[in-house]
C-alpha cells in the first residue's frame, strides 16, 4: 500500500510523559533513547570462559532434568502453575517480602515441571530476567516486579540438584553490574545454594574471547544476517532453561520469554533495542554482519504494518513527523552530513539526523524483526518459562498475579502469559510479527492451555475465564485495554 493510506490511518497524539525518566537514563541526546556508553566496569564477576571451565569439570555425575511427559507429548500447549503465594501490601503501598515462599515455590515448580533423568552428561544453563533493579536499597528478599524473583531461581536450583542435576549456572547480560549483586544481597543468595552466575557484560565486544562465543547466520534476516550468543546457552549436551519474568516494556510490548534471548547474546548482539536512525553509528562493528538496506527494508515492513491496523503504532506521530521533514530522501542526506563532520559540527549533525528522523522511529518494527532474525535460527530452549508472581505493569507497578507459564513454544508461551496480564496477544505487534516470520502461534484461541499441580493437569476449557492481572504497556495505558486507538 501506499505510504499515504498509512499516514491517513494514524495518530499525531504527542508523546506521552512515560518516554522519559530512569528508563532512558543513559541518554547522550536527549532523544536518543537507545544509546549505551562504553562504561568502565568496577568488576565483573564470573566470566564465561571461567564459568565454561567450572561445568566442564562437574559433566561427569550431572542427571539432566526431563520435561514430564504431558509437556513433552504438547510442544505447543501453555502449562500454568499457580504460586498460592500469601502476602500483602505495607503502608508504604509496596507488596511486602515473602522470600521463603518464593523459594518453595521454586522448588516445587521444579518437581511439577522436571522428572529425574537416565542420563550422565552435559550441564544445565538457567538463562532468567535479571536486567537491573537489584541494589542496596532494594534487595534480593524484596517483592520485586521487575526481574524473575531471585529466591526463586534458588528454589528452582535446588529441586533440579535434588533431582541429580548437580551442574548447573545462570547467566545474565544486561544493566545488572557486579556490585549490586553483591550489595543487594543476591550474590550471597547464590553462594548458600553453590548457583555460579555468568556476568556476560563486558566493557567492548573484542573483551569477549571467541573460544566463549558460537556464531549463528540467518541469510534470510530482514536485519542482521549473522550473531552470536554465548556459552554454554546453545553447546551440545547444555539443557537450556529460558526463564522470564513478566513485565513490560517502554517501547510497547510485554518482556517475556522471546526477549529474554538477549540475555544470551554478547554486548551489541544483544542490544536489539538500538535506533534506526543510529543504530549504525553506534554499533559500527556489528555493520558489516547487516544487510545493507536494512533501514528501507524496515520502513517497508513499518509501512505495511501500519495499514495493516497495528495498534499505537504512530504513537507519538513519530513517522509522520518523519514524512514532514522529507522521509528518507531527507534521512539519508542528513545521515551523510554527518559522516563529514568532527567535533562540535558532528554533534549539530547527529541533532540533524534526530530532527529528521526521532530515535523513537519505527522502535517496535526494528526490535521485532531483529529478534524473529535470531529466533528463527537459534536453537530452541529445552523449555521456557515465565515467572508472574509478581508481575509488572507500567501504570500500576507490581500487581501480585501468582503464576509461572512453561511451554516448549515461546510465542505460545508469550501469547498466553500477556493474556494473562491484560493484553490480548492477537493485537500486541512483537507477537504478530512472531507468527507472520512463522517464529510461533500468538492466536491465544488455538493454543492448548493446562493448568498443572500436584493433582496433575487439567485442560483449560476457555481461556476467557482464566484470572487476568492489568498490566498496562506503555503505550498500551490501562485506560487504553481493549480500546482501539485509530
Amino acid at each position: 500500500m501506499k505510504r499515504r493510506s498509512f499516514l491517513q490511518t494514524t495518530s499525531a497524539a504527542a508523546i506521552t510523559a512515560s518516554w522519559t525518566g530512569n528508563a532512558f537514563a543513559q541518554a547522550k541526546n536527549n532523544r536518543d533513547i537507545t544509546y549505551e556508553p562504553n562504561r568502565p566496569l568496577e568488576s565483573q564477576g564470573l566470566r564465561i570462559r571461567d564459568a565454561v571451565k567450572i561445568l566442564k569439570k562437574g559433566e561427569r555425575g550431572n542427571v539432566p532434568p526431563v520435561l514430564r511427559e504431558e509437556i513433552l507429548d504438547n510442544p505447543n500447549a501453555v502449562f500454568i502453575i499457580y504460586a498460592g503465594i500469601k502476602t500483602e501490601r505495607g503502608e508504604d503501598g509496596k507488596i511486602k517480602p515473602c522470600p521463603d515462599q518464593i523459594e518453595r515455590f521454586g522448588f516445587r515448580a521444579s518437581e511439577l515441571v522436571f522428572r529425574k533423568g537416565t542420563e550422565k552428561r552435559g550441564r544445565t544453563y538457567i538463562k532468567p530476567n535479571i536486567v537491573g533493579s537489584l541494589r542496596k536499597e532494594n534487595p534480593a528478599v524484596n517483592s520485586h516486579g521487575g526481574i524473575v524473583h531471585p529466591y526463586f531461581i534458588a528454589g528452582l536450583a535446588d529441586g533440579l540438584r535434588n533431582a541429580g542435576n548437580s551442574n548447573l549456572a545462570i547467566g545474565a547480560r544486561g544493566a545488572l553490574r557486579h556490585p549490586e549483586i553483591v550489595a543487594s544481597g543476591f550474590q550471597g543468595l547464590l553462594d548458600e545454594h553453590k548457583i555460579p552466575l555468568i556476568e556476560a557484560h563486558v566493557q567492548y565486544f573484542k573483551d569477549y574471547k571467541r573460544s566463549e562465543l558460537m556464531w549463528h547466520k540467518n541469510p534470510e534476516g530482514v536485519i542482521a544476517r549473522k550473531f552470536c550468543s554465548y556459552k554454554p546457552t546453545f553447546e551440545k549436551k547444555t539443557t537450556f532453561i529460558n526463564l522470564a519474568h513478566a513485565h513490560v516494556h517502554p517501547f510497547g510490548h510485554t518482556t517475556l520469554t522471546l526477549k529474554n534471548l538477549q540475555g544470551i547474546m554478547p554486548r551489541g548482539y544483544g542490544h536489539t533495542c538500538d535506533a534506526w536512525p543510529t543504530l549504525d553509528i553506534w554499533r559500527r562493528q556489528l555493520m558489516d554482519d547487516f544487510n545493507p538496506d536494512f533501514r528501507e527494508n524496515i520502513e517497508k515492513s513499518y509501512i505495511r504494518h501500519g495499514n495493516e491496523g497495528f495498534k499505537h503504532w504512530d504513537h507519538g506521530g513519530f513517522y509522520k513527523q518523519y514524512v514532514d521533514a522529507g522521509g528518507y530522501a531527507a534521512f539519508k542526506n542528513v545521515r551523510g552530513a554527518y559522516e563529514l563532520k568532527r567535533g562540535e559540527e558532528r554533534t549539530k549533525a547527529l541533532d540533524d539526523i534526530y530532527d529528521v528522523a526521532d530515535s523513537r522511529l519505527f522502535l517496535a518494527e526494528v526490535w521485532a524483526q531483529r529478534m524473529m532474525d535470531q529466533t528463527q535460527v537459534f536453537p530452541q530452549p529445552y523449555v521456557s518459562m515465565v515467572e508472574g508472581v509478581f508481575s509488572n505493569g507500567h501504570d500500576t507497578g507490581a500487581v501480585h498475579s501468582d503464576y509461572l507459564t512453561v511451554g516448549q513454544s515461546m510465542a505460545a508461551v508469550d501469547a498466553v502469559t500477556t493474556w494473562l496480564m491484560g493484553h490480548d496477544p492477537r493485537e500486541v505487534p512483537y507477537l504478530r510479527i512472531a507468527k507472520e516470520r512463522g517464529v510461533g502461534n500468538n492466536d491465544i484461541a488455538s493454543i492448548p492451555i493446562y493448568i498443572l499441580d500436584e493433582s496433575g493437569v487439567k485442560k483449560v476449557g476457555d481461556y476467557r475465564d482464566l484470572k487476568r492481572s492489568r498490566c498496562g504497556i506503555h503505550v498500551y495505558r490501562l485506560g487504553d485495554l481493549g480500546v482501539k486507538f485509530f
